[in-house]
C-alpha cells in the first residue's frame, strides 16, 4: 500500500525541550494507525505539526508525496488533512445541525451544504440531536460532533486526538464502531489514544513515542509485548495481565 502521509525527520522544540526529536513514520492509505506513548511523549505535537498548528524546526511532512511544511492550516484542510482536538469546543449558541452546516457552507451552495450536513449527522449518529444546542450535548456526543465538523470538509486523512478520553466503557464501544465506519468510508485515520482497549480493536499498526523520539513501531501484538514499551508506557501490570 502507498503512504498517504509521511513524517520525515520531524523536529520541534519549546524552550530547549525537544517535544518532537527527529521523528519519522508513514501512514498507509486506508489504514488506522495508532500513535501511542506516555503523556509528554510528543503525540499531540506531531498532530499539530501535521495539521499546521505548529511550524516545524526541521524535517518535513509529506501528503501524497508532496511537502506541506509551508502550507497553511486552511490549505492543508483543503488538501484533505482534518483533525480533532482533545477537548471539543462546540459553537456555543448554535444547534448541532447549524454547527456542521456553517462549515459546509464555506465550500458549497446552501442546498448542497444542507444535504451533506444531514448525511454527516446521520453517519455520526447525531440526527436526533440536530435541533439541540451544541453545548447541551453530553461529552461523548460533543466528541462525535467534533468529528462531524471535520468530516463535512471531506478529509482524506483524519487525525483523532484522544477522542475516547473521559468516556465510559459503553461509550468507548460506540465510539470504536463509529471510527471504524468512518475508516470504511475511505478515510485514513491517525488514532492518538491512551485507551488501549480501543487501540487494540481499531489499529492495524502502532507507532510508539517516548520523550519526543520514536521508540518502536509494528503490529499491536508485537508492540504491546515489547519490553521497551512496557517499561516506558504500559507498565508491568499490563504485561502480566496480557500473558496470564
Amino acid at each position: 500500500m502507498a503512504a498517504i502521509l509521511e513524517l520525515k525527520d520531524l523536529c520541534k522544540s519549546f524552550g530547549g525541550v525537544h517535544a518532537v526529536n527527529h521523528v519519522s513514520f508513514k501512514i498507509e492509505k486506508g489504514e488506522i494507525l495508532g500513535l501511542i506513548g506516555p503523556n509528554g511523549s510528543g503525540k499531540s505535537t506531531c498532530v499539530n505539526l501535521i495539521s499546521g498548528v505548529y511550524k516545524a524546526d526541521g524535517g518535513d511532512v509529506l501528503f501524497e508525496g508532496k511537502s506541506v511544511i509551508r502550507t497553511s492550516i486552511a490549505g492543508r484542510s483543503r488538501m484533505g488533512i482534518g483533525r480533532t482536538f482533545q477537548s471539543p469546543k462546540p459553537f456555543t449558541g448554535l444547534t448541532v445541525f447549524d454547527s456542521v452546516y456553517t462549515i459546509a457552507m464555506q465550500t458549497r451552495s446552501y442546498k448542497e451544504a444542507s444535504k451533506i450536513s444531514g448525511e454527516i449527522l446521520e453517519q455520526m449518529g447525531l440526527s436526533q440531536y440536530e435541533k439541540m444546542r451544541c453545548e447541551k450535548l453530553p461529552i461523548e456526543k460533543r466528541k462525535w460532533l467534533d468529528m462531524a465538523r471535520v468530516l463535512v470538509t471531506r478529509p482524506r486523512v483524519l487525525l483523532l486526538d484522544e477522542v475516547m478520553a473521559g468516556l465510559n466503557p459503553n461509550e468507548i464501544d460506540e465510539s470504536v464502531a463509529l471510527v471504524r465506519r468512518v475508516n470504511k468510508s475511505g478515510i485514513t485515520v491517525l488514532f492518538i489514544e491512551h485507551v488501549m482497549k480501543a487501540v487494540i480493536k481499531l489499529c492495524s499498526r502502532l507507532v510508539v513515542l517516548n520523550d519526543g523520539r520514536l521508540l518502536t513501531s509494528g503490529d499491536p501484538d508485537t508492540v504491546m509485548n515489547d519490553p521497551k514499551v512496557i517499561a516506558a508506557y504500559l507498565g508491568r501490570g499490563y504485561h502480566h495481565a496480557e500473558n496470564d
